[in-house]
C-alpha cells in the first residue's frame, strides 16, 4: 500500500498546483483514499495491538508518535520561512500568534472552517485534524459498539453525507471535511479488516450507493458540480476498489519505504510551492514545474524520515510492546 500512498500525496500535492485532470480536482480523490485506508489500517493496528483492557490511551500515544513529529517539524520550519521570507498566500495573510498556535495543536485544523480564514501554515494538514478526531472516537466504536450500534452511526454519518451531496447542509464541509458526513467512509474501510458477512455486506452497500450517486450526479448538472460530490464520489470508489484488491496482502519492505517518504510529500509540498513561486519566478505549474515541485518535495520527505520518522517509529514500537 505504500507506494499507493506516495501516488496519493502525489495527486494531493498536484492539486494544490493548481493542477487538475479531466476536470476532477485530483487531491479531493486522494483525500477520499486516505480516509478509507485509515479505517482499515487502524482496524487491524486496534486489533493486533490495542484490544487488551486499558490499551485506548496506549492508542492514542501511538497515534500521536505517528502524526506529530513530522508534522511539528514541518510546522516550525514553515512558520518561521513564512515570517522570515514574507510568502505571499490567501492561506497566509491574517496569521495571529494565536491562529499560529491553533495550527500547532493539529486538531482545530480539522474545523478550520470556524476560524483560520486566512491563517493554515500548511493548509492540507487540515485533514490530520479529521483524522484526529476519527481517531479518538474510532477504538471506542470499534471495541465497545455492538454491530447494530456501528451500523447505526455508519447510517446516520451517510445521511449528512446525502444532505450535503443535494446542497441541504454545506456540501464542502459535511460532505468531505467533516467526522459526521465521512465517519462511514472511515468505517467502510475499516469493514476491509473483517472477514464477516456484515462487513463484507456494508463495504458493498457502501459502493453500490457510491455507484448510484455518482451516476445521478453525472445525469444532473447542478449535483455534479456541486463541491465536492464528482471528486469524493469517485474516490470513494477508487479507494474501495483499491482495498478490495490490495486488502490482506504482504507488502515488500521497499513499498513500506515509499508509504513513509509520503507522509513528508504530503506535509512539505505547500512550503516547496512557496519557494518556486519566490524565489523560480514559477506562477503556473505545467508538467516540467510539477515534476520538480515533487522532487524537491520527496528529497525534503526522504531527509526528514531519516532525522525524524524512523526515530518515532522505534518510540511508537514500545507502546506496541
Amino acid at each position: 500500500m505504500g507506494l499507493y500512498r506516495l501516488l496519493l500525496a502525489a495527486m494531493v500535492a498536484i492539486s494544490h498546483m493548481g493542477i487538475s485532470v479531466a476536470g476532477y480536482n485530483p487531491g479531493v480523490v486522494a483525500v477520499i483514499s486516505f480516509f478509507l485506508l485509515s479505517g482499515y489500517v487502524m482496524t487491524l493496528l486496534v486489533d493486533k495491538h490495542y484490544r487488551r483492557p486499558g490499551a485506548i490511551g496506549d492508542f492514542y500515544k501511538d497515534r500521536a508518535a505517528r502524526l506529530f513529529p513530522q508534522f511539528l517539524f514541518y510546522m516550525g520550519l514553515t512558520t518561521v520561512l513564512v515570517y522570515a521570507l514574507g510568502f505571499e498566500s490567501i492561506f497566509l495573510n491574517a496569521l495571529t500568534p494565536f491562529k499560529v498556535l491553533l495550527n500547532f495543536l493539529m486538531l482545530p485544523q480539522g474545523f478550520f472552517m470556524l476560524w483560520a480564514d486566512g491563517a493554515l501554515i500548511i493548509p492540507q494538514t487540515w485533514s490530520l485534524g479529521l483524522e484526529l478526531c476519527f481517531y479518538l472516537v474510532f477504538p471506542w466504536i470499534h471495541l465497545y459498539a455492538s454491530a447494530r450500534q456501528r451500523n447505526l452511526l455508519a447510517g446516520l454519518s451517510f445521511l449528512v453525507f446525502l444532505a450535503a451531496y443535494f446542497g441541504k447542509l454545506h456540501s464542502d464541509f459535511f460532505g468531505y471535511r467533516l467526522l459526521p458526513g465521512t465517519l462511514y467512509m472511515f468505517l467502510a474501510g475499516s469493514a476491509f479488516a473483517a472477514r464477516d458477512a456484515g462487513s463484507r455486506l456494508y463495504r458493498w452497500a457502501v459502493f453500490g450507493a457510491g455507484v448510484l450517486l455518482f451516476v445521478w450526479a453525472w445525469l444532473h448538472e447542478p449535483l455534479y458540480q456541486t463541491p465536492f460530490n464528482k471528486e469524493v464520489l469517485l474516490g470513494l470508489l477508487i479507494g474501495l476498489g483499491f482495498l478490495a484488491v490490495a486488502s490482506g496482502r504482504r507488502f515488500s519492505d521497499l513499498d513500506e519505504f515509499l508509504g513513509n517518504l509520503s507522509y513528508g510529500i504530503f506535509l512539505n509540498h505547500f512550503l516547496v510551492i512557496w519557494l518556486m513561486n519566490k524565489y523560480l519566478g514559477v506562477k503556473e505549474f505545467h508538467a516540467r514545474e510539477a515534476l520538480l515541485c515533487l522532487g524537491i518535495s520527496a528529497v525534503f520527505a526522504l531527509g526528514s524520515y531519516f532525522l525524524i520518522e524512523r526515530p518515532a517509529l522505534a518510540w511508537r514500537r514500545q507502546f506496541r510492546k
